[in-house]
């Protein structure tokens, strides 16, 4: 077991502890110990649990347990001298946990760094620093007469106004080391860990405000002491992260702490930087792209209040920050804030229940706000401060429609698109195509026997990829050799159907000659040093077309692009998901605010079979809170969310069949908790296929619950799922449940 192992304990049993472990149960574990004193709440213990030493997390104190004396074990060690989760963090996680009706230990477990979970000390290793004692800063340069390095070293740290680091020291001389070992052997040298030391925010504006940017700066710096929830509604490039950078140098002012959240990986480098620039202070990050030991290192940061900003995704949400003041969300409509596996959360809800027992505002920003958070603002739960016109003012780029119905195209291209991408490269200015589907061809068909290829592990098609001349399945990730004969009737007709970001690419080369394309999606696109990389030489000129997917639909700002095409907009009238529409408006409003960002005008062009769709004027408008009046009375209506709560029972087996017989026992033990009165308004529906049957050879299945009331709902909820962890299960069955899920594949 890693970790010190601070306090034995005995046998005299004085109090329980009540500890959660990281197992799929939503129960806690009662243990003894001497004295509660010792084993504060929030504190890491090593308990016995199974036939095996494990790391828990005390969540609360008992005087005594529904179980018998005898069978109560007692924690083997206390980890922690203080809390490694604070009291509010804990009621966070524990709501999180209620509502979400997820294992509270699953929960804690992803809001530690691995070395926490793992026993290991709270504070890790830092490079150590130096800086002069008051001893040292009182030498008498008579000192040095025969230690030319040593004065070297004194007079660097003389002339820093913060520790230095090891770098700085050997500008002293070949000989710095042991110089500097002499020097703190005479006390006059001290050695701290090179960490964040607290800054002076210092705001470098990048623009002088608008009207509308000052209203809504106002409106939250009076609301800084207490708790309010805003949603920053303007158009894009309206100057929101303005608004955010001077609201944070205001708290950080007054000795808070700050977290930005952000969809993706892909935007926080950008981020970071700006943040850093306009508030002169260092700012930490905490996300999957980073190692263990570097989100560790923000995880301590945030907890000792070193960390004054903390950009992150979606766990950052669950940081130990010391003196937590604001928190930012960016692109809050985004569903990658959706925690889609495990320990299932939204981070948008969890940050508005921390910001509310934290008693500070939480600032929703966006130009297409979900339809939770426009109709939360209609119910007054949320105040709305608009932003509607461009910071720059510059005018929002013109939408056209290209009815592919009337117009020529060449490989799922408008010829009209492909010669106002022409005209651009000839101005010198650059273009963005959008289409929001990796590979080459998703669809590959016989013409004579009407043969697809299909994934055999899944429920879906394989997608051609020219990139290495094979079929992928983009959910087991498989790849299969590409055929050009048919397996079923032997046929050599066999075609690619429809297009993807690589097709594309292909076919602007092909009609494009000379034009400089690049193309950005995950096939490309790793990681963000790649992403960096490749911005850079966006930014310098060195490319004409750019193709990708929604890697490049928001929070992106390429001055230089004037066009944007929006290819295969048409999947959001045929999908099944409610959402679809809603999802569709938000991502061609997004990619269409990249168009026409400076002093040259921007162009959207938009292909469609259904130019005659309502919605396509909301979009012309650029008036998304008009898109959302109408769906959101459709969605009142069919009693879809807002105007009702969904939770989405998952089960999947390898076993064609078990997931269904599953379903049905959970169905059952649903409809016996629903004969009274205690539950008025939920309902469960019957058992359905998911819409993709089978992925990596597992069956799947799922059972819908809604409720008007979302307590109600909770309650039914939690009573469910005690029932649901004694219905027998075969083989390798395993199930979920998703409260207020955000994808229904």
């Amino acid at each position: 077991m890693h970790g010190i192992l601070l306090r034995k304990s005995g046998n005299r049993l004085s109090g329980i502890v009540r500890v959660a472990v990281p197992i799929r149960h939503m129960s806690l574990f009662d243990y003894k110990c001497n004295s509660l004193a010792e084993v504060p709440v929030g504190s890491r213990v090593i308990i016995p649990f199974d036939k095996q030493s494990r790391v828990g997390i005390v969540v609360e104190h008992a005087q005594e347990s529904h179980l018998p004396k005898e069978k109560i074990r007692a924690i083997q060690s206390v980890l922690d001298d203080e809390p490694a989760i604070s009291t509010n963090l804990l009621r966070t996680v524990r709501w999180t946990s209620e509502y979400y009706q997820q294992p509270i230990g699953e929960i804690l477990w992803s809001a530690l760094p691995q070395a926490i979970r793992y026993g290991r000390p709270m504070q890790p290793k830092f490079e150590m620093g130096y800086r002069l004692s008051d001893l040292g800063l009182n030498i008498n340069p008579v000192e040095f007469s025969h230690a030319r390095v040593q004065r070297a070293i004194v007079e660097l740290l003389k002339a820093s106004k913060d520790i230095v680091g090891k770098d700085q020291l050997k500008m002293a001389g070949s000989s710095w080391r042991s110089a500097l070992r002499q020097l703190i052997a005479k006390h006059w040298v001290l050695a701290e860990p090179l960490v964040h030391h607290g800054h002076r925010c210092e705001m470098n504006l990048i623009q002088d405000l608008t009207f509308a940017q000052i209203a809504a700066l106002d409106r939250i710096l009076s609301s800084l002491n207490h708790y309010q929830s805003f949603l920053i509604q303007g158009v894009t490039g309206s100057g929101k992260t303005e608004v955010y950078l001077q609201a944070i140098c205001k708290v950080l002012e007054s000795g808070g702490q700050a977290l930005m959240l952000v969809p993706e990986i892909g935007l926080t480098p950008q981020l970071e930087q700006r943040v850093r620039h306009a508030l002169g202070i260092p700012v930490s990050s905490y996300h999957s792209g980073l190692t263990d030991a570097q989100r560790h290192r923000t995880w301590w940061l945030a907890r000792s209040g070193q960390a004054q900003v903390v950009i992150g995704t979606r766990s950052a949400v669950f940081l130990p920050f010391k003196a937590l003041a604001m928190i930012v969300i960016d692109e809050e409509h985004d569903t990658s804030f959706k925690q889609q596996e495990r320990a299932r959360y939204h981070a948008r809800a969890v940050s508005i229940y921390r910001a509310a027992i934290g008693n500070f505002p939480i600032l929703c920003g966006t130009a297409t706000p979900s339809l939770e958070t426009v109709h939360a603002a209609r119910s007054g739960r949320v105040e709305t401060l608009e932003l509607p016109q461009r910071a720059t003012n510059v005018e929002m780029p013109a939408v056209k429609l290209i009815d592919l119905s009337r117009s020529a195209a060449y490989n799922g291209i408008a010829v009209t698109m492909l010669n106002e991408i022409n005209n651009r490269i000839e101005r010198g200015e650059q273009s963005l195509i959008f289409i929001n589907r990796r590979g080459y061809a998703p669809v590959i068909i016989c013409y004579d026997c009407k043969w697809v290829a299909k994934c055999n592990n899944c429920d879906a098609n394989l997608i051609f990829h020219a990139s290495d001349n094979r079929l992928h399945c983009h959910h087991c990730l498989i790849r299969a050799e590409f055929v050009q004969k048919c397996p079923n009737c032997k046929s050599h007709h066999v075609e690619l159907l429809q297009q993807g970001t690589q097709r594309v690419e292909q076919t602007l080369q092909n009609r494009l000659p000379g034009a400089r394309i690049m193309r950005i999606d995950r096939d490309t696109t790793h990681s963000y040093a790649e992403f960096e990389h490749k911005f850079k030489r966006i930014q310098k000129g060195e490319v004409d077309v750019l193709v990708g997917t929604q890697m490049l639909s928001k929070g992106h700002h390429f001055p230089n692009v004037t066009l944007v095409g929006v290819l295969n907009v048409d999947q959001g009238f045929y999908s099944i998901d409610f959402r679809a529409m809603e999802q569709m408006v938000q991502q061609v409003l997004q990619v269409a605010g990249r168009a026409g960002r400076v002093e040259k005008p921007g162009d959207v062009f938009i292909q469609t079979s259904h130019p005659e769709s309502k919605f396509f004027d909301c979009i012309r408008n650029h008036d998304y809170l008009a898109f959302a009046a109408l769906e959101l009375k459709n969605r009142e209506e069919a009693k879809q969310p807002p105007y009702s709560n969904y939770a989405l029972l998952r089960a999947n087996s390898m076993q064609h069949g078990e997931e269904i017989v599953f379903l049905k026992k959970a169905h059952r033990s649903a409809l016996s908790l629903l004969g009274g009165d205690a539950y008025q308004g939920v309902e469960v529906f019957d058992i359905v296929q998911s819409p993709i049957q089978k992925i990596s050879n597992r069956y799947r299945a799922q059972l819908l619950t809604t409720g008007e009331n979302s307590v109600v709902l909770r309650q039914f909820l939690g009573d469910w799922m005690a029932k649901l962890d004694k219905l027998p299960k075969k083989g390798k069955l395993r199930w979920s449940l998703d409260v207020d899920p955000v994808d229904f594949s």
